[in-house]
């Protein structure tokens, strides 16, 4: 297929375009604000056409992925998806934006259109649900904590602003161990969150949730920190245990009455090279990407559920 990017971040060149190369797409058309950038960048990878139109990323295209601020996230898929295009969106949709989501169709359809959930496709992934399989836990723990403290000319700043980012570390780190707890769970029946360390723009650096189902809780802390990195998943209940510690290890503890064991599935190097060919499979067959945008959006729900929990000083919430 033939892609539009929008995005010329990070992600695009460690990712997203050496994934597109490796699978044999074409990238034609690279958008960005700043339209020199985007040339130089569309020149250093022999992208024939960049811009600051976004009508560019529908010209000549079969499939558009949105890898930008996540402001502009909704607004592109919906008029790229308006064009006929087939649209895969980096995440979350909207965070603490929730409403502009309503733009978006909630199914997969024809064009497809998917969010980039690629932890869903870790191999230890599927391990996990395997021993999931037959047991239910009580209980989840879920931490994560990196540094993040980005100085007035750092070009990540825009994730300290909660109009561009669609919340701090919650919505930027948090939204993937979210995403795969309502992927195996399903919706919670209530949320409740506390948010602190708020950068001077907003978002915050902290931010403790606690998800609940029938007969099952899950403690998630996020934090960005100088303190030493921890990014981890335990499920625990009725003698049995599952730890994924790191989580992009593709390391797995499981311990149970039988012993403990650990078993190790290779995580890929580039995550979004699988994410993009299941996307490329998902539109060829008709069928719903690894992750449809109906799914996707339960993110987002929970996301501004902890907002509306945490200006409630903590108490619990129904997220729809």
């Amino acid at each position: 297929m033939r892609w539009g990017v929008a995005g010329y971040g990070d992600l695009v060149t460690r990712r997203v375009l050496p994934a597109l190369r490796a699978l044999g797409e074409e990238p034609v058309f690279l958008w960005g604000r700043d339209p020199l950038r985007a040339a130089r960048i569309a020149a250093r990878w022999e992208i024939a056409g960049s811009g600051s139109d976004p009508r560019g990323l529908s010209a000549g295209t079969d499939a558009v992925y949105v890898a930008t601020p996540v402001v502009h996230h909704v607004p592109l898929a919906a008029a790229a998806l308006d064009a006929g295009r087939a649209v895969l969106i980096e995440k979350p949709l909207a965070g603490c934006l929730r409403p502009g989501v309503d733009g978006l169709p909630t199914d997969m359809g024809r064009p497809g259109a998917g969010v980039a959930y690629y932890r869903r496709l870790a191999p230890v992934l599927r391990e996990v649900r395997r021993e999931l399989a037959g047991w239910e836990p009580d209980r989840v723990e879920v931490r994560f904590r990196c540094a993040f403290e980005p100085g007035p000319d750092h070009p990540m700043r825009w994730r300290t602003d909660p109009a561009v980012s669609g919340g701090g570390v919650l919505a930027d780190a948090g939204c993937h161990r979210l995403d795969l707890l309502l992927a195996v769970f399903g919706r919670p029946a209530a949320v409740a969150a506390r948010l602190a360390g708020h950068f001077d723009a907003g978002a915050e650096r902290r931010a403790e949730v606690e998800l609940s189902w029938s007969g099952l809780r899950a403690w998630c802390l996020f934090e960005w920190s100088a303190e030493p990195p921890v990014d981890r998943i335990a499920f625990h209940g009725g003698g049995r245990s599952l730890v994924l510690d790191p989580l992009d290890s593709g390391q797995l503890l499981a311990t149970g009455p039988e012993g403990e064991r650990r078993l190790r599935r290779e995580p890929d190097a580039n995550p979004h090279l699988p994410l993009v060919a299941d996307f490329v499979a998902a539109v060829a067959a008709g069928r719903p990407p690894v992750c449809p945008v109906a799914e996707a959006a339960l993110v987002d729900d929970v996301i501004v559920a902890a907002y509306r929990s945490h200006a409630l000083g903590g108490s619990p919430v129904v997220a729809w």
